[in-house]
C-alpha cells in the first residue's frame, strides 16, 4: 500500500531535494463559459455585477482601441496588431478586476505591454519608449509639442511597461503561436472566384475581421471560424448574394470550422456593433437597422437549425488536444485567483491549473508530455509501505506498576503478563516472592488440617455460638445448660397445653 512518511508527532515529512516545479499548458482558445467565469463577480447585489461588466467592456474596448491607434501611428502591419489584441485579451482575463494584480495597473499600461510583447513575437521590433511617445504625441496637435522617444517624462512609464510584459507574457503562457487570420481570409476569398463583388466583399470582410478582435471571439475559435464569418457577414451587408451562396457551398470541415461556431462569431460581432457602435470600424458606416436585420435572419435560421448560441467544450475523458472547434490546441486552464462558478469549462483545465507559491512555475505546449512528465516525478515521490502487526513485551516501570490482584487472572494475557513481570524481578525480590508464596501454602495446610475437626463437630447436628444444638426434626434449639427436666422430656401436644390452661 502506498502512504506518506510521517514524523514522530504526526506532521507529513517534508520531501527531500527541490520541488519539482508546477506546470501550466499554454492554450490558445478558451469556451464562453471559460470568459464568463474568469469575469463573473460574487460580491455585490445584481445592479453592482452590471456596472462591473459594463466597466469591464468599457476598459476592453477602450485598451483596443488605444493599441489599433498607436499601431497606425507606428505603421506596424495587422498581424501585430491581431497578435496584441490577443495578449490583452488573455491578460485582461488572467487579471481581472477586483483581484490584487488586476486593480494595480492601468488599462492603457496593460495595452502598451502587450503591444511591445507583440512587436516583438512578430519581428517588428519596437522600444517601449518608442511605443509611449507615439501614444503621447497622438495628443498633442501641433507638430512642434511632439516629444520624442529618448525624452525623461518616458521614463517611469517604460519601467512600468517593462514589468508589465512579464505578466503578458505569463498570461499568454509563454506561447508564441501567432495566427494570421487575414492571410486566410484572402485564401477563401480567392476560392470564390474573381469580380468586383468578390473583391468588395473582400475589402469590407477585410474591417470587419479588424473589428471582431474587440470581442473575445478570436479566444475561442480558430482563424478559418473568423475569416468565413467575416466574409458572410460582409455579403449580407453589402446585399451580395451570389457572393453569399458561393461562400455557403465552400466546404466547412475542409477548413476545421462548423456552422454553430461561424454564426457564434457573428452574433458577438453583431453585438459589438448593435451595443457599441461607436467603438468599431464598421459601426458608423451602417444603420442600426442593418445590423438587426442580420441579428434577425442568424437568430431565425439558429432557431429552424436548433443551433446553440454558445458552442460548449466537451468533457473528455482524458487530458487531450481537442476543443470545441475540433482545431488541436488545448482549451484554456483557469488562472490562479480567478472566481469559481458553476459554468461548464473543460475538463482538463483545472488539472494543469498552477499553485501559486510551490516551486517553480514552468509552461509547457503539449498537455500530454505535462501528463507524462508528472506522473514520471510523481513515482519518484511515492513511498512503498508494508503494514504488520508485532506483539513486544515492554517491561513497566517500578513506579507505574499496577497493585497486584487477589483475585484469579481475567484473561490468559494478564497472566502471561504476571510471568513476565516475576522472571524480570531481581534476584532478592524473587526470594521475598518466594517466601510469600511458602507462608501461603503453609496457610492452605493449616486450613486443610482444620476442615476436620469441624465436620466432627457438627456431625450430631449444627450448634450456634452459644452452644445450643438445633433438632432438625423439631426445628428448634435445645438448650441443656439451664433447664434438663424441661427441655429432657419431650414436649406436649399443643391441644394438651391447651386444655390444661383452660381448667386452671
Amino acid at each position: 500500500m502506498v502512504s506518506q512518511k510521517r514524523m514522530s508527532n504526526g506532521e507529513p515529512k517534508p520531501p527531500v531535494g527541490p520541488h519539482p516545479s508546477t506546470i501550466r499548458v499554454s492554450a490558445q482558445y478558451v469556451s464562453q463559459a471559460g470568459v464568463e467565469q474568469q469575469l463573473a463577480q460574487t460580491t455585490g447585489d445584481a445592479q453592482e455585477r452590471s456596472l462591473a461588466e459594463a466597466k469591464e467592456d468599457s476598459l476592453r474596448l477602450q485598451g483596443v482601441q488605444w493599441i489599433d491607434v498607436v499601431r497606425r501611428a507606428l505603421h506596424l502591419p495587422v498581424r501585430t496588431y491581431t497578435t496584441a489584441c490577443i495578449y490583452y485579451h488573455k491578460f485582461r482575463l488572467a487579471h481581472p478586476p477586483g483581484t490584487t494584480t488586476g486593480d494595480g495597473y492601468l488599462w492603457s499600461d496593460a495595452a502598451a505591454a502587450s503591444l511591445l510583447t507583440a512587436c516583438k513575437m512578430e519581428d517588428t521590433l519596437k522600444k517601449s519608449r518608442e511605443v509611449l511617445a507615439a501614444s503621447y504625441n497622438l495628443k498633442v496637435a501641433a507638430a512642434h509639442e511632439q516629444v520624442p522617444a529618448d525624452d525623461p517624462i518616458f521614463e517611469q512609464p517604460s519601467r512600468i511597461v517593462i514589468g508589465l510584459e512579464r505578466l503578458v507574457l505569463e498570461a499568454g503562457s509563454f506561447d508564441f503561436r501567432s495566427r494570421a487570420p487575414h492571410q486566410v481570409l484572402s485564401k477563401i476569398a480567392r476560392s470564390l472566384g474573381k469580380g468586383e463583388d468578390v473583391k468588395k466583399v473582400h475589402d469590407l470582410a477585410w474591417t470587419a475581421l479588424t473589428d471582431i478582435y474587440r470581442t473575445f471571439a478570436p479566444l475561442k475559435h480558430t482563424a478559418s471560424t473568423l475569416a468565413f464569418a467575416a466574409l458572410e457577414l460582409a455579403a449580407r451587408l453589402s446585399a451580395e448574394e451570389a457572393v453569399l451562396q458561393r461562400l455557403q457551398q465552400v466546404s466547412m470541415p475542409a477548413w476545421q470550422t462548423s456552422r454553430a461556431e461561424i454564426m457564434e462569431t457573428e452574433l458577438d460581432s453583431l453585438d459589438l456593433y448593435i451595443q457599441h457602435t461607436t467603438s468599431s470600424i464598421l459601426g458608423s458606416r451602417y444603420s442600426l437597422d442593418d445590423f438587426l436585420r442580420i441579428r434577425l435572419a442568424l437568430n431565425k435560421e439558429c432557431n429552424d437549425k436548433s443551433i446553440p448560441r454558445y458552442c460548449m467544450a466537451p468533457t473528455p475523458q482524458a487530458p487531450t488536444s481537442q476543443v470545441q472547434n475540433g482545431h488541436p490546441t488545448p482549451v484554456s486552464p483557469p488562472q490562479p485567483g480567478s472566481t469559481q462558478q458553476s459554468l461548464q469549462i473543460p475538463a482538463s483545465a483545472p488539472e494543469y491549473a498552477p499553485v501559486v507559491g510551490t516551486g517553480t512555475l514552468r509552461f509547457m505546449l503539449n498537455p500530454q508530455l505535462a501528463k507524462n512528465e508528472r506522473d514520471q516525478v510523481e513515482s519518484h515521490f511515492k513511498e512503498e509501505w508494508e503494514e504488520y502487526e508485532e506483539e513486544i513485551e515492554v517491561p513497566i516501570p517500578r513506579s507505574e506498576r499496577p497493585a497486584p490482584s487477589t483475585g484469579p487472572p481475567s484473561s490468559r494475557a494478564s497472566s502471561r503478563d504476571r510471568r513476565t513481570e516475576v522472571k524480570r524481578e531481581e534476584p532478592e525480590k524473587r526470594r521475598a516472592i518466594d517466601e510469600r508464596r511458602e507462608l501461603d501454602r503453609v496457610r492452605e495446610r493449616e486450613r486443610d488440617r482444620q476442615r476436620p475437626r469441624d465436620r466432627e463437630r457438627d456431625r450430631d447436628g449444627h450448634r450456634d455460638r452459644h452452644g445450643r444444638r438445633y433438632d432438625d426434626e423439631r426445628r428448634r434449639f435445645d438448650d441443656r445448660r439451664y433447664d434438663e427436666r424441661r427441655y429432657g422430656e419431650e414436649r406436649r401436644p399443643r391441644e394438651e397445653r391447651r386444655y390444661r390452661d383452660e381448667r386452671r
